[in-house]
């Protein structure tokens, strides 16, 4: 009797079919879209990581005021550029109407304040500013304080340097009134190079004429505020409209 030998064609036959088999498997269409679906899921995740470690803060600002409290505080900036007012802390009227009939006198707060009556959340004549603490100059117990709380979230911000732009980008918003130490503006966005926009009436909006310092059409249009100055300032309170 003739014995087979292990390299019979047959056999190495059937070994190929079964190597060519498994080969496939290894390759097919379901196995490919696992992997594929295994790298989404991953990118996913790696999206989702960097989307949260992005700035809090709406950006970059595009030119755009779609919110209704921005559109009130540009229609209010606008109107003080156009009337040329005057930076002046002294005979501030309640009203920008007030204001407009009067001295045009206006700073940094009144902006604010005049904006918040405008946009329907403080009455006509309530007006506030910053103190030197970071506080707010109307007390809790006041009619002004009152409508502040019912439309908007206060938040103690705990006087953090205006010098640490990062940890500012990581609490505030876009539409945040920010309250230092005796100044106030309100956060637009940013731009592309990471600089946060505020809409700020406080002296850089201003050109000196005749010994007095009047706002430009630069007030109606958010700016970056990078000076040494504004760096000393810190932030105290942030009032977020429309909670």
């Amino acid at each position: 009797m003739k014995r087979i030998q292990n390299n019979h064609p047959i056999i190495v036959l059937l070994t190929l079919s079964m190597i060519m088999l498994s080969l496939a498997a290894c390759h097919s269409p379901a196995s490919v879209s696992s992997k594929k679906n295994t790298n989404q899921t991953q990118s996913d995740e790696i999206v989702d990581i960097e989307a949260e470690a992005l700035s809090k803060i709406q950006g970059p600002y595009d030119g755009t005021k779609d919110s209704p409290w921005l559109q009130a505080l540009h229609k209010t900036a606008a109107s003080m550029a156009d009337n040329h007012f005057q930076y002046n802390t002294s005979g501030i009227r309640s009203s920008l109407d007030k204001a407009i009939d009067g001295n045009r006198h206006g700073d940094c707060a009144h902006l604010i304040s005049w904006s918040l009556q405008e946009y329907g959340i403080l009455k006509k004549g309530q007006t506030f500013y910053s103190k030197k603490n970071g506080s707010l100059s109307c007390k809790e117990e006041s009619k002004c304080y009152k409508k502040l709380k019912k439309g908007c979230e206060i938040i103690d911000a705990g006087g953090i340097s205006c010098a640490e732009t990062e940890k500012l980008k990581d609490i505030l918003h876009v539409g945040d009134i920010c309250c230092y130490n005796l100044h106030m503006n309100v956060v637009a966005g940013v731009d592309d190079q990471g600089n946060i926009l505020y809409y700020d009436a406080g002296l850089v909006p201003t050109e000196k004429k005749k010994g007095k310092k009047w706002y430009t059409q630069k007030l109606a249009e958010p700016f970056t505020r990078k000076s040494t100055r504004f760096k000393m300032y810190k932030l105290f309170t942030i009032i977020r409209v429309g909670k």
